[in-house]
């Protein structure tokens, strides 16, 4: 590449043009790593999807004959940050060009930024085997940037270049005698089968069953799945129509009769079988259905000479390095103009490396990073005197504190019986569906988080359907004895062997002052009736929006317990509104 005859185009749109997708594809081919990454088709769907935040950078390099050279596929967020166009969504991300061009493509992209003002670039996903490292090191210190070039992940693959194929030799994938022990055991729901979806219509139609599987695992897991927001479910549906056109797309299954136990969103480009996006049934744990489909993967790429690695992505699950028998490094890439963030970036990094060096003081870190980042916001949101005030109050109940906790009996109520809202048990798919209908709400997400776990104990969790088809309130019940109240910090005697306590109620920010409260508890507690049980809900006494609903529903007030609290000592104080329960006064300490 003759850097004087060279033409630099740059594109603040990505054109549906089958010249330029022809010719980008055609130069990923001859770049030395041809991955599904870095293809147009790729880019156009992070464009499509992501447009809302990202706007594309795309410089593009004709020679004197018009011929495309080079492509570099990078994007400016609203803050003008750089970054590659893919980082959030490829596994792996380059400029693309010939190897022996490398070096002055990325030159002459440095040197146009720097000419635009473009302060600060982040480069994550490049693989470290790739030239595009060095050549970032000259071209961007020429143009007058600072680099600092760190490990960002190693990515596990399998080899099949280790097999001797001529002999038909099988691939070693560790705990063979679990796997076969384990499909055995799943086979009990019917025969074990597993396929791929190649076809754009064919994958449509799995991937909202396919999203709720997979964002169901992650709140089993504690964790939000990034499918939990739209754009990355538009993203999804996107690549799955572009890279199906172009036979890339491969969507697994494995069934245990008719029923998906696991599956794998991946792809199969230039003799690479990708492990992208994988999920399967939370139930099934025990079983690891996930790790048994990897190892049909990786035994059916084995067996087909088309395939030379099965790439486990970014992730360092300790199941991939069971299978992997290779990895790929990946490097961030920070490129600034000034010598003060610079060496910030590099004092952070080496403080975060320290942290990980010792569990203790990471822990400790995280701990006083997250106390400052719920201060900042606070400060921000109530500002200094009323955040003071509130750590006030907050020390003060730590040492010695008054609570007050009412008890109500929910009877029957004619709020129980509407004909436009619809009450629905809470399982995996609903906390799913839920959290792809609040996913910019932090206190809902926390919410589903905290109700997965209680899936498999003895309680039971109720959703309130709007005729939309929203989930507008939420509610759990469970037995009344042995129930630890948080406000209370104890635990209180049954007022009856039948008695079920309603419980952590929420209603979506989106869905507040709306009124859904009150015909939950009412639908929740005539399903109790029903099964001949006492229903009982319970409000602390400065929840005064909640005992306003509750008496306006004309539940009755059975009592009150009362929780003083000095330093490391409690005491409880139960006082009867009527003689329904026997009095009396529970203490500890």
């Amino acid at each position: 590449m003759d850097g004087k005859r060279v033409r630099l185009s740059v594109l603040r749109q990505i054109p549906e043009d089958p010249a330029l997708r022809r010719d980008w594809n055609a130069l990923v081919a001859r770049s030395g790593d041809a991955q599904v990454f870095y293809t147009y088709e790729w880019a156009l769907a992070v464009q499509r999807a992501y447009s809302e935040v990202l706007r594309p950078f795309i410089f593009l390099a004709y020679d004197e004959a018009n011929a495309l050279r080079g492509v570099a596929a990078l994007a400016e967020s609203a803050e003008k940050e750089v970054s590659f166009l893919c980082a959030t969504t490829g596994d792996y991300c380059d400029f693309l060009s010939s190897r022996e061009d490398r070096a002055e493509f990325v030159a002459s992209v440095f040197s146009a930024l720097r000419a635009g003002n473009t302060a600060s670039v982040t480069l994550t996903n490049l693989p470290a085997d790739s030239p595009t490292e060095k050549a970032i090191r000259k071209g961007a210190r020429d143009a007058g940037y600072h680099v600092f070039a760190r490990l960002a992940y190693d990515c596990a693959q399998y080899s099949t270049k280790v097999l001797d194929r001529a002999k038909n030799e099988k691939p070693r994938v560790a705990r063979p005698k679990m796997i076969r022990r384990a499909l055995k055991a799943m086979s009990a729901g019917g025969t074990i089968r597993v396929d791929h979806i190649q076809s754009a219509g064919a994958a449509a139609d799995l991937l909202p069953a396919f999203t709720r599987a997979h964002v169901g695992r992650f709140l089993v897991t504690n964790r939000i799945s990034n499918l939990a927001r739209p754009e990355r479910r538009v993203f999804l549906s996107e690549l799955t129509h572009l890279l199906a056109d172009s036979g890339w797309l491969c969507l697994t299954r494995m069934m245990a009769g008719d029923r998906i136990i696991a599956w794998n969103y991946g792809f199969r480009f230039h003799g690479s079988w990708f492990w992208y996006q994988p999920t399967f049934e939370s139930d099934l744990e025990k079983h690891s259905p996930g790790y048994c489909l990897l190892a049909k993967i990786v035994e059916e790429a084995a067996e087909n000479p088309e395939f030379h690695t099965v790439d486990l992505g970014l992730g360092a699950e300790d199941y991939k390095g069971r299978v992997a028998n290779q990895s790929r490094k990946t490097l961030c890439v920070n490129v600034d103009t000034a010598l003060t963030r610079h060496l910030m970036t590099m004092c952070r990094y080496g403080a975060s490396r320290l942290a990980q060096a010792s569990p203790v003081i990471e822990k400790a870190l995280r701990s006083g990073r997250d106390a400052l980042q719920f201060l900042k916001k606070r400060v921000n949101t109530d500002g200094s005197k009323a955040t003071f005030l509130w750590g006030l109050r907050r020390l003060r109940t730590s040492c010695f504190s008054r609570d007050e906790v009412l008890f109500y009996e929910f009877t029957a109520n004619s709020l129980a019986k509407s004909n436009s809202l619809t009450l629905v048990s809470i399982d995996l798919d609903v906390l799913a569906e839920a959290a792809m209908q609040y996913p910019d709400e932090e206190g809902t997400l926390a919410y589903l988080l905290r109700c997965a776990p209680r899936l498999h104990k003895d309680c039971s969790g109720f959703a309130l359907l709007n005729p939309q088809g929203e989930f507008v309130h939420f509610t759990w019940a469970g037995p009344f004895s042995g129930f630890h109240w948080s406000e209370l910090n104890s635990t209180l005697p049954s007022p009856s062997p039948d008695s079920v306590i309603l419980f952590d109620s929420w209603t979506p920010v989106a869905q507040r002052g709306k009124g859904y409260y009150a015909p939950t508890l009412a639908l929740v507690s005539e399903r109790i009736h029903q099964q001949g049980k006492r229903a009982w809900g319970f409000s602390a006494a400065t929840n005064t929006s909640s005992i306003r609903g509750l008496e306006k529903m004309g539940f009755p007030r059975r009592f009150t317990v009362v929780r003083r609290k000095l330093l490391w000592w409690q005491w409880l104080k139960q006082e009867m509104v009527e003689s329904t329960v026997n009095p009396e006064v529970l203490t500890a300490c």
